[in-house]
């Protein structure tokens, strides 16, 4: 594949009601959106190098029609709910659909599958700044990468905002604090997806329990979610900002912000070959490992993070990662899988002129995330690196990466001109892209990796940013976040 970029933009907003219980008024929701105009862009599971995109190419709601088989037609296993804790809503025991394989899903969500999942409570809302400062200690302060609100004591105005900037141990700790735990990312989707006893049979698994958002399957907008919007046109966020806890749709069992806002930690170490491993009721993931799950999107990032299948982890650069906790006496069943193994993929970027600016990115994606020989709007990388540029014409780098399969990998040069009103393009891309001429084998440690980076001499279309992070060429994954 050669040298591509992607132009996302934002589509015009369609406030619509949030189909959900305990939802926001989408009119003091609209009264929120700020139309930003094209400056450093929005992170999220961005708009990765793809194919050749004509103008007036839009963002589509997840079609999750392909991901449907008759074997998915299992019991659904009901059960009673738990009595919960104040500020926690009861999710119900029984089945629900987990997963993806539409075409905005990256490998690692698929195959679908049937989850039994036992009865827990969860917590309404998104930790708050003042929550969590209460509860770790007014002298703490977040170790993420994506601190906001706590400089000097929580700032004034943000205590009622998400807590952002929680690395997972701190969201554990915060948890635990409570007496309670990190939702297991199976808990997380089906608190977020429904179960099996919402579809058209309530007794059984059908195919409008697939449900693509916490809302339902109508495309995002900012009525539903605080995201940063794709459609025609530069990247828009909804508000340039978190937003207040109480604030945001609702899912199926009435929990708000479940997409967007800020992303959120869930217990399970990341692997990306945990589905499809057998039959799964209360999966935790592998039984250890130091990578681990974030789930929802959040206000820098793009829509298609909205979707309740997608999966992102800390492999890539932090993003806007808050907390919320679970409760339940259930024991979790660790999945057969081995922790993930990483080994490195180091390489020289070259380019004509001096690597100079505010960052270089290098974005791996897993290759089998290619539709037809491309990398589609919305796939995330699976791992993610920042540098800052040397000044010379060639730059070394080394990322680390899962083994097994194989990857691509780009390099992308944000000389800091993404940020000028005029000529709009992504920041990642703004000083060129490149990437590897050919898919490259991670069996173990990779050496020699070549890349050229191609500087444009004309404004061309932008490159797609990494999942909660700024324009990087990833998407899935976030990339440092927007300026502020």
């Amino acid at each position: 594949m050669g040298l591509l970029a992607l132009f996302l933009g934002c589509s015009e907003l369609q406030p619509a009601a949030v189909e959900a219980p305990d939802a926001a008024d989408p009119e003091s929701n609209a009264r929120q959106v700020s139309r930003q105009g094209p400056g450093p862009a929005p992170a999220g599971r961005a708009g990765p190098p793809g194919g050749p995109q004509g103008p007036g190419v839009g963002f589509a709601a997840e079609s999750l029609a392909s991901s449907w088989r008759p074997e998915l037609s299992v019991p659904t296993e009901g059960g009673t709910n738990h009595a919960c804790p104040q500020g926690q809503l009861p999710v119900p025991a029984g089945t629900f659909l987990m997963g993806s394989s539409s075409e905005q899903a990256g490998s690692d969500e698929s195959p679908v599958h049937p989850v039994f999942v036992s009865a827990f409570c969860l917590d309404k809302l998104e930790a708050s700044t003042a929550q969590v400062r209460e509860t770790l200690g007014l002298d703490w302060i977040p170790k993420g990468s994506d601190a906001r609100g706590f400089e000097g004591g929580v700032e004034a105005g943000r205590g009622s905002h998400p807590a952002e900037g929680l690395t997972w141990e701190e969201a554990s700790q915060y948890c635990q604090a409570r007496e309670m735990h990190l939702p297991t990312e199976a808990e997380w989707e089906k608190a977020a997806r429904g179960g099996c006893e919402l579809g058209s049979d309530p007794e059984r698994c059908d195919s409008q329990d697939l449900r693509a958002y916490p809302w339902g399957n109508a495309a995002p907008d900012c009525s539903k979610a605080n995201h940063a919007t794709l459609g025609m046109g530069a990247p828009e966020l909804c508000l340039s900002d978190s937003t207040p806890v109480e604030q945001g749709g609702a899912g199926p069992y009435g929990h708000l912000n479940l997409s967007g806002n800020v992303w959120e930690w869930v217990a399970d170490a990341y692997h990306p070959r945990v589905y499809g491993v057998g039959e799964r009721r209360d999966p935790s993931g592998p039984s250890s490992g130091e990578t681990h799950v974030m789930r929802g999107g959040g206000w820098n990032t793009f829509s298609s993070n909205m979707r309740v299948a997608n999966r992102f982890h800390d492999l890539v650069l932090g993003s806007a990662v808050g907390v919320r906790c679970a409760s339940s006496e259930t024991e979790r069943q660790p999945d057969p899988v081995p922790p993930l193994e990483l080994v490195s993929v180091s390489g020289t970027l070259h380019r004509d002129q001096p690597f100079s600016g505010r960052a270089l990115y290098i974005s791996v994606f897993d290759a089998q995330d290619q539709r037809g020989g491309m990398l589609p709007p919305g796939m995330s990388p699976i791992a993610e690196l920042r540098l800052q540029p040397n000044g010379r014409k060639s730059q070394d780098f080394e990322i680390q990466v899962p083994r097994g399969g194989e990857v691509l990998v780009f390099g992308a040069l944000d000389d800091g001109s993404g940020a000028q009103k005029e000529g709009f393009h992504a920041a990642s891309g703004s000083g060129g892209m490149g990437q590897t001429s050919s898919p490259v084998l991670v069996d173990g440690p990779v050496s020699g990796v070549e890349i050229q980076v191609l500087v444009r001499s004309a404004q061309g279309p932008g490159v797609g940013p990494g999942p909660g992070k700024p324009l990087a060429p990833g998407g899935k994954k976030p990339g440092p976040g927007p300026a502020r």
